[in-house]
Order: C-alpha cells, then sequence, then structure tokens
C-alpha cells in the first residue's frame, strides 16, 4: 500500500482520501522516483541543435559526455499536480552558467565539473540534487498548478545536456523500473547494463556539504576556468 499525499502533512490536521488506484500504483510510486525535464527543456542533439524535449522521439541522436552520440530509446511523459515531490524546482538562468532557466524534478542530478574544490568534496566530478541547491532565489521550488513531466531513457546511464547544463538521464533500477511499459521492462530483463551498474557511482555530493545559500554560486564558480 502506498500513500501519496498532494503535499506535506502535518500533525494533528485532519485529511480527506480523495483517491484509491489498484492498477497504477507502483508506476505513480516510481515516477517520484524519475528524474524528468519539464516540457520546453531544450536538449543538446548530436549536431548541436537545441531541440525542445517535447519534439524528441525514440531513435534520435543526442549528444553524451561520456559516450559521444546515442540515440533515444525510451520517452516517457506525464502531467501531475506541481505540488510536494512532484513540485519542480527552477535553476534561474546565470545561475550554473545556464544561457536560459532550467526547470527539472527534484531529485534530478546535475554533473558538476570542478575546476577548484570550493566545495570541500575532494574531488573535480560531481552529481549534485537540484533539490540540495534551493535557495528560494536563483534555485527555487515551482509549487502550484500542473507540470508535464518527460523522461529521457538511453542504453545505459548518460550525462546529457539540457539548457547547456550536464544533467543526468533516466537511471533505471528498483524504483523506477515500474513506469516503463511492461513490454519494455520486460525486455531489459531484472540486470540491465549500464543502468544497474551505476556507472556514474560515487560522484554524489553529501547534503551537508551542500547546506549554505550560496552553494550553487560555488559550484559555478568552482566550473568556471
Amino acid at each position: 500500500i502506498y500513500l501519496i499525499p498532494l503535499n506535506a502533512l502535518s500533525s494533528k490536521v485532519e485529511y480527506r482520501l480523495v483517491g484509491i488506484d489498484t492498477t497504477t500504483a507502483r508506476q505513480k510510486f516510481a515516477q517520484v522516483a524519475c528524474v524528468s525535464f519539464t516540457r520546453g527543456t531544450r536538449i543538446t542533439m548530436a549536431t548541436g541543435e537545441q531541440r525542445p524535449i517535447e519534439d524528441l522521439a525514440v531513435g534520435d541522436k543526442v549528444l553524451t559526455r561520456d559516450d559521444g552520440v546515442q540515440a533515444v530509446r525510451w520517452i516517457g511523459q506525464s502531467t501531475v499536480r506541481a505540488v510536494g515531490e512532484f513540485a519542480p524546482i527552477c535553476i534561474s538562468a546565470g545561475t550554473l552558467n545556464n544561457d536560459t532557466d532550467l526547470i527539472v524534478s527534484p531529485d534530478h542530478r546535475l554533473f558538476i565539473y570542478q575546476r577548484e574544490d570550493r566545495l570541500g568534496a575532494g574531488r573535480s566530478e560531481l552529481l549534485v540534487k537540484v533539490r540540495h541547491l534551493v535557495n528560494g532565489d536563483t534555485v527555487r521550488v515551482q509549487d502550484g498548478g500542473f507540470v508535464d513531466y518527460f523522461q529521457l531513457l538511453f542504453d545505459s546511464h548518460q550525462i546529457i545536456y539540457a539548457e547547456g547544463i550536464a544533467a543526468e538521464s533516466m537511471l533505471i533500477d528498483s524504483r523506477t523500473k515500474a513506469v516503463l511499459p511492461q513490454e519494455l521492462s520486460d525486455a531489459m530483463g531484472d540486470v540491465i547494463p549500464g543502468h544497474s551498474d551505476l556507472p556514474h557511482a560515487g560522484l554524489d555530493v553529501s547534503a551537508p556539504l551542500l547546506d549554505r545559500p550560496d552553494a550553487a554560486e560555488l559550484l559555478r564558480k568552482a566550473s568556471m576556468r
């Protein structure tokens, strides 16, 4: 049994159950764990073109950081209420040397290459969850209304470029696999090379290192020449 509240729960407050789903519960739970881009996000293609994510199709060639040009294997899309864990986060233009706003799901990880270790992470390559960069100003939660989310799946977990920022593609694991169409899930099997072996393991930055209002600014400066 999964309970997905539409907003944060508080003690001593009366709540009302508004829906029960016995057929797609696992898929909805998986959507919370998926990393997603919002409608309008421009993805860097193999040609250098910046294409809105909603215009991509399976088989399109996308530029990746580690493996060059890779074909899109599957594109997921859902529309949800932008509240609680489903509320997207906006990284304002210029915050991480991006020309325009980047709006993604809270647990989406960005790839940062530090030319100078300003965070004290002890390494130059980092994966940073967007939720840990929220400062209410240049990185803020966009709560309210509805949001269109898109997921991009490749044959392996990839770092791609969205609005010029290096960001991860969908990672298939025990939490997110349920969001896939059944036929694709069955075809991938239980062990998924490039996904279940976590090719980017060990790059995550712990939350305490980012628990400061200037974390995004430090990362911006650390990535500059």
